[in-house]
């Protein structure tokens, strides 16, 4: 086949995967109106580049207010959103929250505002070298190329130490104190519960009440091989549960670490890097509705059928290159970067052969990335009397439920954890209705019931990716097929055009 060939079925399956599947002071500030709304409040600071060095350049911070129409409104909150590498004004506050409350998106600089720190040379490095994303050549070709990005930046004179999660948190506070807020609530996500954290550690008198979504205790940037391995074994109890998963694996913790030893460099002629396989597992464990359709390539892949692993793999170059603005994801990621650790070395040298692979593509990154982070202060806990409410999925891969319980509880005094079983990483939380609320009532009077539950997670997928992988197939041979019999019937007429025949 030709490659202009697997170009186009490379397009038509990426296309059908995707229709299937689916962060004052002596600042300058001007508000405007947003467009089609005088409900929601655009407003413009103008912040140092750097708050330690104040007569250094100075950089826009975009800032969106929603208002409440509440005469009598209650602290406004704060959401803080997940990352690092996403912006944090495109979150749309619900109304349960609106009746009570302004809601405020403090951008984060380094991806929202006048600088954003994008590394196209990241972008294409992590596309991967050779046959494995996660091989030694490949892993140190990331890290070059984050490197040169940085050289980029320096060069074009910004100074990198301007974008660490300490700056965000004197931004938060500078927007806090123009609009003359005396306390606030905090809700936060993933990433941003980091954020709410440090908020909370260091401006406690500021802050009514925090709940956070998914929470991220310090070093937890870093995924560790054990946490990810005991995850999947959790997965394992749900699918010997469950009639159709069991059926097909009498240990989908051996069904996983298996397929992964044993795939296939191909599917067909569609490649499979096993690394970018790793990669997207991974990420899509972090959901109750993307976990299925991984384990269900996996559970087909025991059986000899390796498309779904094959369009996993496809998939990862379609999604995780761009998913990023990536310079502004290592100034602030990289604050749990540890120089002692070979992190390559170790977390794709497990036992179990998934190991840790976002964190063995990227941690290294830390000794080429110029920036002096707050460590000490920052990884460290203390307690809190923030009244705090936090709220995990049993099925959250990226921030266990487990390891909240363990390192971060302990210093929260007013705290208190809500684990749901069959829900995942924040979006599968943020949304719910009844969650909604029970955050809504938890502000306004430290309430904390929730009356559904959500234990209804299924192995069973309609469109799982298997099935999207042979309709593909299918679709683009066809399509070749197509294609070849029109350029056949339009050669026969030119050559009997040329002939002079009828």
């Amino acid at each position: 086949m030709k490659n202009t060939e697997i170009s186009n079925l490379k397009g038509i399956i990426f296309n059908l995967l995707l229709l299937l599947l689916f962060s004052v002071r002596g600042q300058d500030h001007q508000a405007t109106f947003c467009p089609d709304t005088d409900s929601i409040i655009c407003t413009d600071f103008r912040f140092p580049e750097n708050w330690k060095n104040k007569t250094d350049r100075k950089i826009t911070i975009p800032v969106k207010i929603y208002k409440t129409k509440n005469p009598n409104p209650s602290s406004p909150i704060f959401w803080l959103a997940g990352g690092p590498g996403q912006s944090n004004l495109d979150y749309n506050p619900p109304m349960e929250f609106l009746e009570n409350h302004d809601v405020i998106l403090v951008g984060y600089r380094g991806i929202d505002g006048s600088v954003r720190l994008d590394c196209p040379e990241m972008t294409k490095a992590l596309r991967g070298k050779g046959k494995d994303l996660l091989s030694k050549a490949s892993v140190d070709n990331i890290k070059y190329a984050a490197k040169a990005c940085s050289d980029r930046l320096l060069n074009s004179g910004i100074d990198l130490n301007g974008y660490t999660m300490e700056q965000v948190l004197l931004d938060i506070d500078a927007v806090r104190g123009h609009l003359k807020i005396a306390k606030l609530n905090l809700l936060s996500g993933s990433y941003g519960t980091r954020l709410a954290q440090l908020y909370a550690k260091y401006y406690e008198e500021k802050v009514d009440k925090s709940v956070m979504i998914g929470a991220n205790p310090p070093g937890r940037f870093v995924w560790e091989p054990e946490v990810i391995a005991n995850k999947i074994q959790y997965y394992d109890e749900l699918c010997q549960n469950d009639p159709y998963c069991s059926s097909k694996s009498k240990n989908l913790y051996e069904t996983i670490d298996k397929v992964l030893k044993e795939m296939p460099k191909t599917w067909f002629f569609a490649p499979i890097d096993p690394g970018k396989v790793k990669v997207v597992t991974f990420g899509m464990l972090y959901h109750n509705d993307s976990a299925p359709k991984v384990i269900g390539s996996f559970l087909a892949a025991a059986e000899g059928d390796y498309s779904g692993i094959a369009l996993m793999s496809l998939a990862y170059d379609h999604i995780m290159p761009e998913m990023m603005v990536w310079g502004e994801f290592l100034a602030k990621g990289m604050i749990d970067y540890d120089s002692s650790r070979n992190y390559w070395e170790e977390f794709t040298s497990t036992t179990f052969e998934l190991g840790s692979p976002m964190s063995a593509l990227c941690m290294d990154i830390g000794q080429m990335w110029p920036v002096t982070q707050p460590i000490n202060d920052f990884s460290k806990l203390q307690e809190s009397n923030v009244p705090t409410l936090i709220l995990n999925g049993a099925l959250d891969m990226a921030t266990p439920h487990e390891i909240v319980q363990k390192e971060l509880m302990p210093f929260l005094s007013n705290g208190e954890l809500v684990v749901f079983e069959g829900l995942g990483h924040v979006a599968d939380l943020l949304y719910k209705s009844d969650i909604k609320k029970g955050i809504k009532r938890y502000y306004l009077s430290e309430e904390t019931s929730f009356q559904t539950v959500y234990d209804d997670f299924s192995f069973e997928t309609k469109w799982g990716f298997p099935k999207i992988a042979k309709i593909s197939l299918v679709s683009a041979i066809i399509g070749i097929l197509l294609i070849g019999f029109a350029l056949y019937k339009a050669g026969r007429k030119v050559l009997s055009l040329r002939s002079g025949s009828k």
